[in-house]
């Protein structure tokens, strides 16, 4: 992991809003269901609506994040993590295969 990557160690899916929920379904282009989407990825900075919330994901596990670029026009860059995808669908954590963990 990079200098430009923060993680903080999970407290669980019990902690995540609706609105959080909302914000990493958007993150990886999820639509209806709990299917995966196809992206994963989430632009927001100081001043808009969902920064706190990303923030708080970012603490709990959920999501990552990386500083910005160009391309996000200097706003930080959010992932959702294996421990917020699984949160997403109702995945226990111990039901993940060996060695498909967040590394």
């Amino acid at each position: 992991m990079d200098g430009d990557c923060f993680r903080a160690a999970s407290r669980g899916a019990a902690d995540v809003t609706p609105k959080q929920r909302d914000i990493m379904k958007h993150a990886l282009g999820v639509g209806r269901g709990n299917k995966p989407g196809w992206r994963n990825h989430f632009v927001t900075g100081p001043g808009s609506d969902d920064y706190a919330d990303c923030e708080a994901l970012v603490e709990a596990g959920m999501m990552m994040k990386r500083t910005g670029g160009p391309l996000s026009g200097g706003d930080p860059v959010y992932r959702v993590t294996d421990a917020g995808q699984d949160a997403l669908v109702g995945r226990p954590k111990s039901a993940q295969p060996a060695g498909e963990g967040e590394k």
